[in-house]
């Protein structure tokens, strides 16, 4: 039951970080009028000024959670993220999010590599999809409890109370964490100890990972087909802004409906997506890469129609609840993608590589170039600008599909070269 006890938590501990970094898009037009900010600047505190640092930090958060106890890993990101969100709620200006965002960055970095890292000791393999389906439902919840918050609470509280509050909270959760860490301790496996008792450095971890980014092409693929389909996450962060601009909804109720809507899809399609994946693998003696494919190929025309229908439209809603079930569906088997071809005594710091990639070179990119672009369409006297950029970066993410093509090629091959050789002995 300890676990279980561990996994809920987790997925606590994940609602709240996304609850926390998704508040500021949440309240992108109240906050932007307030502080006088520009959409590029808007684009920079969503993307490169969070999305970066936490990209940094992710991979060195990884090796600590690989060579140490995760569970006090993560408790000192809560405490430093909770925090700066306190302070998000004191700003006055652009700096005055500027670096309270970039800190938040470096504490929300800790929670997925030791997170993966727990998980991955505490479950077996065949059940990874479903436990990591399971955990990042609490991110598909925070992030549209977060939206729903904005439309309804954050209405009466305003966007500095609702930030005060959040940063309070999080204080207060971090002390749950306490009766775990001698349980998640005890759980290291060899590897870790081997690599602590041998004194093994940061640089010679992070070399073992470029090694087997550079060497292991199943791995490579997991990871750059993971990051590529988080360009539907950058273009979440205009949701607010294109629902308002584009599709002439009033603010609150932009945030309500898409709050309601992330709600509705995202935990279902978390929580059974990786049951999902598990099952079509046993069922079909296949990979998760090709249930990550099918997902892709079968979301693509929807999501497209979306950005291109009127609110009145049925494709509309439809096309919503598609944007957060394409991502939502198959993470947790993208996630087992990663550890089943990552070394075993490098698998927190394979996940916080992962995500460095994810969010640096398509979160951070993404939604720099979205604001970008949609300010240079609407000097061009673009009806839709907003509209345009982001039909760019669902084409980008439809290109995702190639990298776990590759992947389930490669791996059906292996599977099939395997069951031969076990055939002729």
């Amino acid at each position: 039951m300890r676990r279980y006890s561990m996994l809920l938590l987790l997925i606590i501990i994940n609602i709240l970080s996304y609850v926390d970094r998704h508040m500021l898009p949440a309240f992108a037009s109240e906050i932007t009028a307030d502080l006088e900010l520009s959409r590029q600047q808007f684009g920079l505190l969503t993307g490169f000024a969070f999305v970066t640092v936490y990209a940094l930090s992710g991979p060195l958060m990884g090796v600590l959670a690989d060579r140490f106890n995760p569970s006090k890993v993560i408790a000192c990101g809560i405490l430093l993220w909770s925090a700066m969100t306190f302070c998000t709620g004191l700003a006055k200006n652009f700096l005055h999010l500027l670096l309270p965002r970039m800190a938040i960055g470096v504490g929300e970095a800790t929670l997925h590599p030791a997170a993966a890292g727990i998980i991955g000791r505490l479950f077996a393999p065949d059940q990874r999809a479903t436990v990591f389906g399971m955990f990042f439902m609490g991110s598909q919840i925070g992030l549209g409890l977060a939206y729903w918050l904005a439309g309804s609470v954050g209405a009466e509280l305003g966007w500095r109370n609702m930030f005060l509050l959040l940063g309070a909270l999080g204080v207060l959760c971090s002390l749950l964490l306490l009766p775990f860490f001698n349980f998640t301790s005890s759980k290291l496996p060899e590897s870790a100890v081997a690599h602590a008792s041998s004194g093994a450095t940061v640089g010679a971890m992070l070399r073992e990972l470029g090694a087997t980014f550079r060497g292991n092409a199943n791995f490579r693929n997991a990871v750059l087909g993971m990051s590529l389909l988080h360009m539907l996450y950058a273009a979440t962060q205009f949701m607010q802004l294109w629902l308002v601009a584009d599709k002439g909804i009033a603010e609150a109720d932009a945030s309500s409906l898409y709050g309601g809507i992330f709600l509705l899809t995202a935990i279902p399609s978390s929580l059974l997506g990786g049951i999902a994946a598990d099952w079509f693998c046993r069922r079909f003696a296949t990979t998760r890469a090709l249930f990550v494919l099918l997902v892709i190929v079968f979301s693509a025309p929807l999501l497209i129609l979306f950005r291109l229908s009127s609110p009145e439209s049925p494709f509309f809603l439809v096309g919503m609840g598609v944007s957060v079930f394409m991502l939502a569906f198959p993470y947790g088997a993208m996630f087992s993608l990663v550890l089943d071809n990552a070394p075993p005594s490098i698998q927190s710091t394979a996940v916080g590589f992962t995500m460095f990639i994810a969010n640096v070179l398509v979160i951070g990119t993404g939604t720099f170039a979205i604001g970008f672009f949609a300010d240079v369409f609407q000097a061009q006297g673009f009806a839709s600008p907003l509209t345009s950029a982001l039909l760019g970066a669902d084409v980008i993410t439809v290109l995702s599909l190639l990298f776990f093509l590759q992947l389930h090629l490669a791996t059906r091959v292996k599977r099939a070269s395997a069951a031969l050789c076990t055939e002729v002995v």
